[in-house]
């Protein structure tokens, strides 16, 4: 992250960009409506490479306090891997027989359209502390055969904790240099368009972020 300066003591309006490398990790399982475990509780991680891009109020001694808002466009999957898991559906909603149809799900999830309003606050004159209030939106983007349930999308509210250091480069230039982790609240889905129509299935989910970055910015 990152922003420059105009002269010492005086408030200013910048905007950078930073290249992340950052960490996606997530736990979680799947209950259907009866009560069983439908999928074993699963950890997963990816690692991704991604940019970001800033409008930052500076204020203070050298501009070292800070409030500004953070936007990352791209996406980053949560799992290096698609994971896929076979039911076998014994009855179906209008059949009065007994069924035995086997039907195959993948899934897989992103994260993309992360946000985060921040305020950073100087600990001398190169370290600095930052917390924020993030949002990410979570796509599951599942697959299921024939009338399984389906899962939708979801917002997650988060909150923010940083540490790094900034300094500046001439007058109008700041660099920084820093470590961020994002706190999610829990992921909780309903399923829809189960093949019984009386039942549900629910997702239940913890997702957190960690995150190295290095930027460059200006001010005016």
């Amino acid at each position: 992250s990152v922003f420059a300066v105009g002269s010492a003591a005086a408030a200013g309006l910048g905007f950078g960009a930073a290249g992340h490398r950052i960490q996606v990790e997530a736990n979680g399982a799947e209950t259907a409506s009866a009560g069983t475990t439908g999928e074993e509780f699963v950890t997963v991680d990816s690692t991704e490479t991604i940019a970001s891009y800033y409008l930052e109020l500076t204020m203070g001694e050298n501009n070292g306090w800070a409030i500004g808002y953070e936007i990352i466009p791209g996406s980053a999957d949560v799992s290096d891997a698609t994971h896929t898991r076979t039911d076998t559906e014994t009855s179906v909603t209008g059949t009065e027989t007994a069924v035995s149809n086997s039907r195959k799900f993948t899934a897989d999830a992103e994260v993309e359209d992360f946000k985060v309003i921040y305020a950073e606050v100087p600990v001398g004159s190169l370290l600095y502390v930052r917390a924020g209030l993030s949002e990410i939106t979570v796509n599951t983007k599942e697959t299921a055969s024939g009338n399984g349930g389906n899962y939708g999308n979801a917002t997650l509210d988060g909150m923010q904790y940083g540490i790094g250091m900034k300094g500046l480069m001439g007058e109008n230039f700041r660099w920084k240099v820093g470590y961020e982790i994002n706190d999610f609240d829990q992921l909780k889905l309903t399923s829809s368009g189960n093949s019984v129509s009386g039942e549900t299935n629910t997702l239940k989910a913890n997702l957190d972020t960690s995150a190295l970055k290095v930027g460059i910015g200006i001010q005016f």
